[in-house]
Parts: structure tokens; sequence; C-alpha cells
């Protein structure tokens, strides 16, 4: 009787095995076949924040306030809606060959201090890239949290000939940590890189992430008077 029970739990158990093997070779082959075998593919995946954040070394563009104005196609002041990490995989005839990970944040925009070439308008909600995130972490970064303001200097969004960008975001910062303003309780803080800006700041400290380090600034209410003139000087009515 004891040798029945025992074959009956070995068959039944067999077939749960069986049952779940073809289940997932039945998933495995849903997945692949999403992949072309042939040209250019991208999957967007959301990701979880990573922990500790993966520090990367990266040798990155200088710039300028005169640069980073130039390179600005929509400046603007926005609250933070909704904030995701994605990973943006890049696969060539069904290999994957990069994996680009990215901080997207959905705005809600409240002022436009400069733009170009588009319709966008106060009270409209666009997403805005950093290519600086916890799977890729750049050190000097600027996190912008959920619920906070900000006026962000952007700009637009490039495709490659393998990935379509633009088809996940509308702008990216234009740089990972100057072009992004802190508003903190109707005063801005900002990145020594707007030089023409410093003068009348009520504090000014050292802000530290790792080994990077630099100095930034805080101002009252009349900084957003200031940068609008800045802007105009520097680029002209939009």
């Amino acid at each position: 009787m004891f040798k029945k029970i025992l074959t009956f739990i070995l068959i039944v158990t067999l077939i749960f095995i069986i049952s779940a093997c073809k289940s997932n070779g039945e998933e495995t082959d849903k997945v692949t076949s999403e992949i072309p075998s042939e040209g250019p593919y991208t999957k967007c995946i959301e990701v979880e924040e990573r922990i500790p954040y993966n520090v990367v070394e990266a040798i990155l563009e200088p710039y300028d306030e005169d640069k980073l104005l130039e390179e600005s196609d929509l400046i603007f002041k926005g609250t933070v809606i909704d904030k995701k990490e994605i990973g943006l995989e890049e696969y060539i005839d069904g290999r994957l060959r990069h994996t680009y990970y990215l901080d997207v944040f959905t705005f809600r925009v409240e002022k436009i201090f400069y733009i170009e070439n588009s319709s966008i308008k106060i009270g409209d909600m666009i997403t805005v890239a950093n290519g600086s995130c916890s799977n890729y972490w750049i050190e000097g970064t600027i996190k912008m949290e959920k619920d906070k303001e900000y006026i962000v200097l952007t700009e637009k969004v490039y495709d490659t000939k393998t990935v379509e960008f633009s088809k996940y975001f509308d702008y990216a910062v234009v740089t990972h940590w100057m072009a992004i303003i802190n508003v903190e309780n109707g005063d801005y803080i900002f990145d020594e890189v707007f030089t023409s800006l410093k003068s009348g700041s009520k504090e000014e400290k050292i802000r530290k992430d790792g080994e990077f380090k630099t100095k930034i600034y805080k101002k009252g209410k009349e900084f957003e008077e200031e940068l609008e003139d800045l802007i105009l000087e520097k680029k002209g009515e939009s």
C-alpha cells in the first residue's frame, strides 16, 4: 500500500514539473518573439532604485553660463508630478547591445522662461529625462523629487539610428546638476556656473556628493526676474 501511495505522489510530481516546464517554455518563447532577429529594436523597462547607487566615472563636457544657456531649448519652472527610473534595452539583430538607464520626471509646467519652436504652454505636462540615475550615477547629479518645484534648463531629445529616445520622454536636462535650480520656500538654490546671478546672494555654501563638490548660492524672489533678464540678454526673445 505504501509503495502505491509513493508511486502516486511521484506521478503527480512529475506531471507538475512537466506542466511548469511547458509553461516557462511558452513564456520564454513569448518574450523572445517580441525581439526581432533582424534590425534594431528597443524595449523599455521600469527598474527599481539601486541601493547603493552604481557610481560611474564619466568624462563630462565643460560648461560655462553661456554654453549652458546656448544649448537650452526649453527653460521652465514646474512641479514634479511623477518620477520613475527606466532602462532602454537596445537590441541589434536580436542581441542586447546596451541598456540606457535614465530617470524620467513628469512635470506640470508653471512658468516658461524660454522656449524654442514648441507649442508647450502653462499647465501642460511634459517629461524630462536625466541620464544620471541610481543604476548609472554620476557624482554631483541633483536628483529631483516628487511634489517639489524646480527651474530646469532642458534640450530637445535627439534620436539615434537605433534608439528612438523621443518616444519615451520629451526633453532632457542640459547637464546633470547645473541645469537644475531648486525652489524651496520662496528661495532659489543654484550652481556657481551662473556667474551673472551670484551677486547679492543671501547664502553660499559647498555642496558635496562623494568626491564631487561645487559651490551653490541662494537668492530670494528677485532671482526669477534676474534670470529672465539674463536669458533675454543671451538668447533674445523666444
